[in-house]
């Protein structure tokens, strides 16, 4: 099982993590590494507040990366909630967010590599040929001439992008 600590040294994970829970949910993930805690505890010993530490492992908890088990303190009659990271997740969400941006890359190259454009230099617009024709090659927002656009480096800047996740998915 991947632990925290060998997760947040992976800088693709790490940057994922951060994105989700922040900086102080890095600081869960690393105190919670090691071993399982309750939310009171990882706040007292993270000096972190404990609404923020629940946040956090809710949060890690919607994308299944944390557990936990419920016990009853016989006492006063609480749950008791104590969490575990299961990070193991992680690559698989990874996997599947490069998937659909993969995916919206190729219908994005696609429509670029379909189509012919022309630009405004007055509001930087680009439309393709046929609204461009209907509106006689004048910017629909300014009605300034627009102009010939080569979008060959989109092109191969999608087709590169397009190349590079395929190679970290495995498909290419």
């Amino acid at each position: 099982m991947n632990n925290g600590k060998s997760i947040l040294s992976d800088s693709e994970a790490r940057q994922f993590l951060q994105e989700i829970i922040g900086e102080e949910g890095l600081e869960v993930v690393r105190f919670l590494s090691d071993d399982e805690a309750t939310d009171e505890e990882i706040a007292e010993q993270t000096g972190i507040k404990l609404n923020v530490v629940r946040k956090i492992l809710y949060r890690l908890y919607d994308y299944r990366l944390a557990s936990y088990t419920r016990t009853k303190d016989r006492e006063i009659g609480w749950y008791i909630y104590t969490w575990r990271l299961d990070l193991e997740r992680i690559y698989d969400i990874l996997t599947e967010r490069k998937r659909r941006i993969l995916e919206e890359l190729t219908k994005k190259l696609e429509f670029e590599t379909s189509n012919i454009f022309f630009f405004c230099k007055n509001d930087n617009s680009k439309i393709p040929f046929d609204i461009a024709s209907e509106y006689e090659f004048k910017c629909p927002q300014c009605q300034g001439l627009m102009e010939y656009f080569d979008n060959q480096s989109t092109v191969m800047s999608l087709e590169e992008e397009i190349s590079r996740l395929k190679k970290e998915i495995g498909n290419g």
